[in-house]
């Protein structure tokens, strides 16, 4: 999958690919907070094997190259351990560098039009004080679906 927007590239990593999103590594705090990871740190190895189970995209300036992101799309599984048919996850991170130039805002949305194509929904989890993450969902089309405990929100589109 390659998604092109004005000034981005999107395009799914798969497992022999992971080096090229390797600079990503030095921000493992961006990695928590997009909730891919609770305790330790990121490697390459991990970062094969989640592109080897679930779809990650890089997220590139269309002109330079430059490698911004990520977006992760994992799987949803219900309360008997099945998986839910046509229904993702969202997950993102951005080098801080790019934040709060639209490139999330531009990418999510040219991911969500592709996966409309296919009729796939998708649901994200923000946590309550993360402000511009739900803005960037409120832009996207998101909508709030329930609080977790006071800590997290819940989105669907």
């Amino acid at each position: 999958m390659v998604i092109k927007t004005n000034r981005l590239i999107i395009k799914r990593i798969h497992p022999q690919e992971v080096a090229s999103i390797a600079p990503l590594l030095k921000y493992q705090s961006l990695f928590r907070q997009a909730g891919l990871i609770s305790i330790g740190e990121v490697d390459l190895t991990s970062l094969q094997l989640l592109c080897h189970s679930e779809c990650v995209l890089q997220i590139k300036t269309r002109n330079e190259q430059q490698l911004l992101g990520l977006i992760t799309l994992l799987h949803t599984y219900g309360e008997s351990g099945k998986v839910f048919f046509k229904r993702y996850e969202l997950g993102y991170l951005l080098i801080p560098l790019a934040q709060h130039c639209g490139y999330m805002t531009e990418a999510i949305n040219a991911v969500c039009q592709e996966l409309d194509k296919y009729s796939i929904k998708l649901v994200a989890e923000t946590k309550k004080n993360n402000k511009s993450s739900k803005q960037v969902l409120k832009r996207c089309g998101f909508i709030p679906m329930a609080m977790k405990t006071g800590i997290s929100e819940y989105w669907e589109r």
